[in-house]
């Protein structure tokens, strides 16, 4: 045992003395290539941190979702935590109430998304019925058909370039369908690159998620959630822009007077679903919102007293909305009111009544909805108060004037009630890490 120790210790040894030239060159040389790889490795350009995040709907590069406007972030004008409309790639703007026309100043030394100056007569804006002007040296001027005091909150939208650039870090690529429907938007900049996928339905977006395609999901409603909590994080929030309603038909000869559509009112049990309760169809968030409004809590007499014969009427409902329709209809059914429920793959062009989600504007200024002139205001509303708020909140270009004009249109809304508001409806967000929901700046408010 010892011998075999020594002999293989002198044939070390003897080696050594051999080579040992040859041994310490190759180590030197091993030590000398590792440092220049991993300096050479330093330099080379670093893989940016790639986000892929699936949103539900369909939209159109006219109507991006709220959440890609806020990170490109890159419109004339822009919102406060009033809801307020302030400057934002403007300076300022100015309004000649005589010839309709708003004049935006822009800031100095913006640069598109390639890093080149902006410059007016890069800028490419069209929007139906105004006409623009680009006045030099930093001026875009816009001239309106007819008074119309909203008009800056419209402008929150993007600049875009003749070569399809915004302003700042973002590069925006958009894929779309034959039908106009965009598929999927690229967002890139120097540090990171987000790819957001758009899904006609909530089931389409959680598959993509499972099978590993995106790494989050926006807006997943409440009844799709059961099976998710083992998937990934989850985010509750709730969205105040939206409101969840029973839409009126005034045309109907059952539902024409307001006694009876306040006598339902008054029939239901619970109006939150259990969600947030909504008064109004102003944002709770808006510096024009009024919480002193006409409310109807439960009171089975005072349906008795506005209904005087039993009414049975149709309530239309789309697919997504069905679990709260069924609920609607169990709470509220007496010996006076039976419900019928429909589902529709559509808005409706007839019903009685209808269970929609409505889509609360920025601005106050409802007119398109409510007004009795509109096509859009399906629900036929057709009273004079309304009407009337309606045309001088749109025409008032004072602020604390205009306040009080919606004011009163909520309390008057309250009083005619062309709809039942309900509920501010939440979403889910489910993401794979904690840390992805702060990637996606939105405007909700989170539970």
């Amino acid at each position: 045992m010892i011998k075999a120790i020594r002999e293989q210790f002198w044939y070390t040894r003897s080696f050594i003395k051999k080579y040992s030239t040859q041994v310490l060159i190759g180590t030197l040389a091993t030590i000398f290539f590792a440092v220049l790889g991993n300096f050479l490795l330093s330099k080379l350009p670093k893989a940016k941190p790639s986000f892929r995040a699936g949103i539900i709907g369909q939209y159109t590069t006219n109507q991006l979702p709220q959440t890609i406007l806020n990170l490109i972030d890159g419109g004339l004008t822009t919102f406060n935590e009033n809801l307020e409309v302030i400057p934002n790639l403007s300076e300022k703007w100015e309004v000649d109430q005589t010839n309709n026309t708003y004049s935006f100043d822009l800031k100095p030394d913006l640069k598109w998304s390639d890093g080149t100056q902006v410059k007016l007569n890069d800028i490419k804006i069209t929007i139906p019925g105004v006409s623009v002007e680009m006045a030099e040296p930093n001026k875009i001027k816009f001239k309106l058909p007819s008074k119309f005091s909203p008009f800056p909150s419209l402008l929150n939208f993007p600049l875009i370039s003749s070569k399809g650039k915004v302003v700042g870090d973002f590069d925006i690529r958009i894929k779309q369908k034959s039908s106009g429907i965009v598929s999927q938007i690229l967002m890139e900049s120097p540090s990171e690159k987000i790819v957001f996928n758009f899904y006609s339905t909530a089931s389409q977006a959680i598959t993509a998620y499972k099978i590993g395609q995106i790494d989050l999901v926006l807006d997943i409603p409440t009844s799709q959630i059961d099976d998710l909590t083992s998937y990934g994080k989850l985010n509750k929030e709730v969205d105040l822009s939206q409101v969840v309603m029973v839409l009126f038909n005034q045309s109907d000869p059952n539902l024409k007077d307001k006694n009876t559509r306040q006598g339902i009112a008054y029939a239901l049990k619970d109006k939150s679903f259990g969600e947030t309760v909504a008064l109004t169809t102003i944002n709770p968030q808006s510096w024009g919102f009024n919480p002193l409004v006409k409310t109807y809590q439960h009171n089975y007499q005072r349906t008795k007293e506005l209904i005087s014969s039993p009414v049975t009427l149709e309530l239309s409902t789309l697919p997504e909305l069905l679990p709260i329709a069924e609920k609607f209809k169990d709470d509220i059914e007496n010996d006076l009111i039976k419900i019928n429920i429909k589902v529709v793959t559509n808005r409706p062009e007839q019903f009685q009544l209808f269970l929609t989600t409505f889509h609360i504007p920025v601005d106050p200024d409802q007119y398109q909805y409510w007004h009795s002139t509109q096509a859009s205001n399906i629900g036929k509303t057709n009273d004079e108060k309304i009407d009337k708020l309606l045309e001088d909140g749109r025409t008032n270009f004072d602020q604390k004037a205009r306040k009080l004009i919606y004011l009163d249109f909520q309390k008057t809304f309250s009083e005619e009630l062309p709809a039942l508001v309900l509920f501010h409806p939440s979403y889910f967000n489910l993401a794979r890490k904690e840390a992805y929901f702060d990637i996606i700046n939105t405007t909700k408010t989170s539970d």
